[in-house]
């Protein structure tokens, strides 16, 4: 793992602190996790099934935003029961992210703007 891949994550949350219009793109509570990290998958799969938008962040500045969809009542409670068997199942291999039921997932550019499909 290259210096610069594992600080993509990083400048991107640097960046939007002094840019209200970078921070603006980006959902309250996301996490900006580097795509390079050797635990990528572990890291975007707690945050997705705790409720909260991840960024996951590519050494060239490219990414992927995840929304995971806020549920309530029963089908808050069937979601914190798949959370918890995630949790505590044994992984083969930590760059998998699970995602929740009806994530919104959205390719960007290294500005933050969505890529036209």
């Amino acid at each position: 793992m290259s210096e610069r891949s594992a600080d993509a994550a990083v400048e991107k949350v640097i960046a939007s602190i002094g840019d209200t219009e970078l921070a603006a793109r980006y959902p309250d509570r996301t996490h900006f996790i580097s795509a390079d990290s050797p635990d990528h998958g572990l890291m975007a799969t707690k945050a997705l099934f705790d409720g909260d938008p991840v960024a996951l962040v590519y050494s060239d500045g490219h990414e992927l935003l995840v929304r995971p969809e806020h549920v309530g009542g029963v089908s808050a409670i069937f979601l914190a029961a798949a959370a918890f068997f995630l949790r505590h199942r044994r992984r083969k291999s930590a760059d998998v992210v699970q995602l929740p039921p009806r994530a919104r997932i959205e390719a960007r550019d290294s500005a933050g703007h969505p890529i036209a499909a």
